[in-house]
């Protein structure tokens, strides 16, 4: 299994979506990265931060044909019932693993905004979409902890295996709320404490954890779905 070469310091956290798993059913640091500790003791506010470099190595590892067996996207979107017309924020999009099957699932009158924090996975997507003529796909580079989202723009916000690269989460789940429509929600998919694949186990944020801290940033969870083996998958809308 290949390893990103070391690097020095702490790298800019950055959101793109399955970044978070590092590689494929690794379950360790990688050399030369050491995590930051959080200050106070809740990882909420301090992300896992670490490099981001060979696009088209994340690329084949993130579109393997051996993810889609536990990642079951098409079942993923069919869960969502999306509408056609329907408007999503993909947060973290990265190679647009998603991306495609939300620009489907909306069709040409809606549109997917795919999101991404780290410039050499938004222009390789920017490239991918317009090889594969995704008209109502919009990839926006956003700076680290700015969604970049539009009041009232978006039906779903999506996250899948990325809201633990975030610092200061509870403070950016709040700034999603004003971005959804009335009935808008967030769901979220990330990794169980024992799944084979993720991120290190110490920095995966557990099921009861990502409910609290939806909790203190003023949503409610609506939805539990159980059929992913390695991950959990909820959806939460805003008290309002």
């Amino acid at each position: 299994m290949n390893h990103l070469p070391p690097t020095a310091g702490r790298r800019l956290v950055r959101l793109s979506a399955l970044s978070a798993f590092l590689l494929l059913g690794s379950a360790t640091i990688l050399p030369g990265e050491a995590p930051s500790a959080p200050e106070t003791g809740s990882k909420a506010l301090h992300g896992y931060h670490h490099s981001f470099h060979d696009v088209g190595k994340y690329a084949r590892l993130f579109e393997s044909k051996e993810r889609d067996k536990w990642q079951k996207p098409d079942r993923v979107i069919e869960a969502l019932a999306l509408r056609p017309g329907a408007s999503v924020a993909d947060i973290g999009a990265g190679t647009g693993y998603f991306t495609r099957r939300f620009s489907r699932a909306v069709g040409e009158r809606g549109v997917v905004y795919a999101i991404d924090s780290e410039p050499a996975m938004a222009d390789y997507l920017r490239k991918e979409v317009a090889k594969k003529g995704l008209k109502n796909v919009r990839v926006e580079l956003v700076p680290p902890g700015d969604p970049g989202l539009k009041p009232q723009s978006v039906d779903l916000i999506f996250f899948c295996v990325v809201l633990h690269h975030i610092d200061n989460r509870i403070e950016y789940l709040r700034k999603l709320a004003p971005a959804l429509r009335p009935g808008g929600r967030i769901a979220l998919i990330d990794f169980n404490p024992t799944s084979p694949v993720g991120p290190p186990p110490a920095h995966r944020i557990l099921e009861k954890e990502a409910e609290d801290e939806f909790r203190q940033a003023g949503y409610r969870l609506v939805e539990k779905h159980d059929f992913l083996p390695y991950q959990y998958f909820l959806e939460f809308v805003p008290e309002r």
